[in-house]
């Protein structure tokens, strides 16, 4: 260990960040792109536990990435060129991983810096008050140090294979293995203690576990053996007792053996551990790719989807042990096997997700069985019910089952086998089923948590939090945001980050509505943002809130915050706001070049189509003259306008070869259009409410009519492909990954994740025919764009990945050649290696200069790209 002087305080990175002398006057200049690389994105990392400390990074494509650790009070300020893997120990320390594996430990208040050699990892227990360090990265084996705060070795562990802590970080639980002698041991740090649990010559310990409130351990154990077994261990701490489970030795073993990769849960009661079995694989077993595949036309499923339900068969599967009884039982298996435990995990909810065959749904529906896990037994409780996950949940506090049907909220009681309608007495809309124009959007807003009293589950509507009874005798809305068009969400700092393992279910979070409660806010008129403070007397007050983007929020244990702030021309600055302050400080305002170089603005734009009231965000071109009209690009996917506070690095690296500072530098109005839908008219729809939106900028005199044009990916290249088979508007397009034909896609297989095919997205999801082909051809091919590729007029460039999982690259290819066929101004990329967005560096700056060389020839007037006419890379 060797010791750095607190001169690391941002000498000269002062010099580099610092605004322009008092009274010096600054001329403003054009930004090029030789100058994006100064660009970098801001990252909010923590706050310290008392909020004296905040921590935050800046990461950039082609310079060194720095982390700085700042004092929130003082003008102190320190920085780390390529720092990582940071930590606060209490309010004491700072941690980071360093280069050269070296840890560096900053002691906050004298401003000296400890560094360790040698280290790949790295813990903070305690609250600092201990520094455990290994030498190797995870899956070697590692020499673990565990230091005092001062530096000072207390204790050494070698071989330490895995370890985990505990949810506080006061006990840490290790497997070891050296010379052939394996150890499982468990560390306390207050005071600092080391028992060693299990040792033994012929197996070793792995896949660890703590309990929720550190009563015990579970873990696996694997001998080496010729003929090699797993057993299920749990440590309870109290009595210092071991327990072991031989699953193998059970008589209905012969198919399943214990997942060496097993998600463990321990019962919050200590009385269950919960595990997972997977199927035994043949030795030497090969799969034989010669056979031939029967595809059966009257199968229940298609042949992709028989081998997805194989798969999903082969998932392992869960089953429970009672350590102090013996008592083993397999839980879920594959005719039900997904699986959900409930709040006191006493009952498992199982359901199997394929019972009702292909379903042209996002989320299928099932039949869900209630599992008692004393004895195994099973009752069907729910018939064809969504298994969004989002549609249930669980009490934290009893067994009792929360979940959304028929509009509204239920409880069903598994002890008095009661149903209880909770929300029937409110009138107010749980899911957007009113408002959405596309079935596969339909949501239920959602159950953020439960209160801490037992009594009450927390529910959203579109606007508002409100306060349940869990008996059905009240609803209680907490706050007012519909009356002022803002939605209220519980903020996720809020969250606490102790995780049980539930499988396939949500975590249950409870939240103290005596205390204040951080909410998120957004005012989706304006789409100003921000956080509220809610208490239960006063309702909800603003912590901050304006006309910008505001997120990122962390918040320390004597509620102080660090936030994130930013708009359109205003880079993101770091923001620290202490509870009962009236206005937020300052800490750090990324990228302050850009006061060096005119950038443009945004604006919020209202107008009407067909009776409908929209909005659009507008970007200025950078130093806008308003006695000159511009070109414009239109850049249209969905609802966009919720983008008009979002700030953009300027940045050839794009995965859709498009950013909206790019184009607003080089002189372009930007406009990012919302698109409502009408069923069984998506073309139609995006082409009313795209053509409006350019008609309500054209008419405020901003842009040149004959100089506009039009981008799109994925969805957004489908409306792109239609729009200008419609209209002559735009003088050019560009379309990425794009459906150019309903028909084909509709009889397509997808390979995005499993294979399957793509009926259900026309039929209920994004392309929003909502019927089959055969029930409404007219709809299909109206809607279709290469159904009316003789109307096109605008030169169109197409891209597309050749690996697109999501929209075969086929697609395009069918647009360009009907448009070659048509002598339709027309070039094509194919992207060899790439999938539906680009993730390759070059190929993504690739894509972005030639969309911009497109635009700039069609739109501006400047020559004609050499690549237009002859092979040759863009420059």
């Amino acid at each position: 260990m060797d010791f750095e002087g607190s001169s690391l305080v941002l000498a000269f990175l002062l010099l580099l960040l610092s605004c322009p002398c008092i009274g010096q006057a600054q001329q403003k200049k054009r930004l090029t792109e030789n100058y994006y690389g100064r660009w970098g994105t801001l990252e909010v990392k923590a706050i310290s536990d008392h909020g004296k400390w905040a921590s935050y990074a800046m990461r950039y494509e082609n310079h060194i990435d720095t982390l700085f650790v700042q004092s929130t009070d003082k003008n102190k300020r320190y920085v780390f060129p390529n720092g990582s893997d940071s930590h606060f120990g209490g309010e004491q320390i700072f941690a980071f991983l360093a280069q050269e594996s070296k840890l560096k430990v900053l002691q906050l208040r004298k401003g000296k810096i400890a560094v360790f050699e040698n280290v790949k990892r790295y813990e903070l227990a305690n609250k600092g008050q201990y520094i455990i360090t290994l030498n190797k990265g995870y899956g070697e084996k590692s020499l673990m140090n565990i230091r005092d705060s001062d530096g000072k070795v207390i204790d050494s562990i070698g071989g330490v294979c895995e370890y985990i802590l505990n949810s506080n970080k006061d006990a840490l639980v290790y497997a070891s293995s050296q010379s052939g002698h394996h150890q499982l041991g468990i560390i306390h740090f207050t005071p600092y203690s080391r028992v060693v649990v299990s040792t033994a010559d012929n197996g070793s310990f792995f896949n660890l576990m703590w309990d929720k409130d550190t009563k015990s351990v579970a873990f696996l154990q694997e001998t080496n053996s010729v003929h090699k077994a797993i057993f299920v261990k749990y440590y309870r701490i109290a009595d210092k007792k071991l327990f072991s489970l031989d699953y193998a030795a059970k008589a209905d073993s012969k198919n399943m053996e214990v997942f060496k990769s097993t998600r463990f849960a321990i019962s919050d009661d200590g009385t269950k551990v919960f595990f997972m079995l997977a199927k035994k694989k043949a030795p030497n077993a090969t799969e034989n790719l010669n056979v031939t595949e029967i595809w059966n036309g009257t199968d229940k499923w298609l042949y992709t989807d028989r081998q997805r339900q194989q798969v999903e068969g082969d998932i392992p599967k869960v089953a429970l042990w009672y350590p102090d009884t013996g008592l083993y039982l397999q839980i879920s298996d594959d005719e039900l096997p997904a699986i959900m435990l409930s709040g006191q995990q006493q009952c498992a909810v199982l359901y199997n997700k394929f019972s009702y065959g292909l379903q042209s749904k996002y989320y299928e529906e099932a039949d869900f069985y209630l599992t008692n896990l004393k004895d195994g037994s099973k009752e069907l409780i729910l018939k064809k019910q969504s298994v969004d996950p989002n549609q249930m949940g669980f009490d934290p506090f009893s067994n009792k089952i929360l979940y959304y049907r028929q509009s509204n909220w239920w409880m069903y009681d598994p002890v008095a086998k009661t149903y209880i309608n909770l929300t029937k007495k409110v009138t107010t809309r749980w899911d957007n089923y009113s408002l959405t124009d596309a079935p596969h959007q339909f949501e239920a807003y959602g159950n953020p948590g439960w209160s801490s009293d037992g009594r009450n589950v927390l529910l959203y509507d579109a606007n508002d939090i409100w306060q349940v009874a869990i008996d059905g005798s009240s609803c209680i809305r907490l706050t007012k945001g519909r009356e002022k068009n803002m939605v209220y969400r519980i903020a996720l700092a809020e969250y606490n980050r102790r995780s049980q393992t539930n499988y396939d279910g949500r975590e249950s979070v409870f939240f103290d509505l005596s205390k204040d409660l951080l909410l998120e806010a957004r005012n989706t008129q304006d789409w100003s943002t921000g956080y509220f403070i809610y208490n239960s007397q006063s309702g909800e007050k603003p912590l901050v809130y304006g006309a910008s983007k505001i997120d990122e929020i962390r918040k320390s244990k004597n509620s102080d915050y660090i936030f994130q702030n930013q708009t359109f021309n205003q880079p993101p600055q770091i923001e620290f706001r202490k509870k009962d302050d009236l206005v937020a400080k300052i800490l750090f305002q990324s990228n302050k070049q850009q006061n060096e170089y005119f950038v443009g603005k945004s604006k919020l734009l209202y107008y009407n189509s067909k009776g409908q009231k929209l909005k659009a965000a507008l970007f200025y071109p950078a130093d806008y003259d308003p006695t000159k009209k511009y070109p414009m690009v239109v850049h249209i996917y969905d609802v966009m306008s919720d983008e008009l506070f979002q700030y953009v690095n300027p940045s050839f690296l794009n995965r859709d070869g498009f950013n909206i500072t790019n184009y607003t530098l080089n002189g372009y109005f930007v406009l990012m259009p919302d698109i409502i839908y009408r069923m069984s008219n998506p073309g139609s729809s995006a082409v009313d409410c795209v053509t409006a939106g350019v008609n309500a900028v054209v008419g405020k005199g901003l842009v040149d009519k004959n100089k506009i044009g039009l981008y799109g990916h994925s969805f957004g290249g489908y409306e792109s492909n239609f729009i200008i088979s419609q209209t002559n508007i735009f003088a050019a397009a560009v379309s990425g990954a794009g459906v150019s034909d309903f028909i084909s896609m509709y009889f397509n297989i997808s390979k995005n994740g499993y294979f399957q095919s793509d009926m259900w997205r026309f039929e209920n999801q994004q392309y929003r025919i909502g019927k089959s082909l055969y029930e409404d051809k007219e709809t299909y091919i109206s809607n279709s764009p290469i159904m009316h590729v003789e109307n096109v007029r605008t030169p169109l460039l197409l891209w597309t990945g050749k690996n697109d999982r999501v929209v075969p690259w086929n697609q395009s290819i069918s647009y360009y050649l009907a448009l070659r066929k048509l002598e339709v101004t027309t070039e094509m990329l194919v992207y060899p290696n790439e999938d539906h967005s680009l993730e390759n560096p070059d190929n993504q700056k690739d894509l972005s200069k030639r969309m911009m060389a497109w635009f700039d020839h069609l739109l501006k007037g400047d020559p004609e790209p050499k690549w237009i006419s002859k092979e040759i890379p863009v420059d």
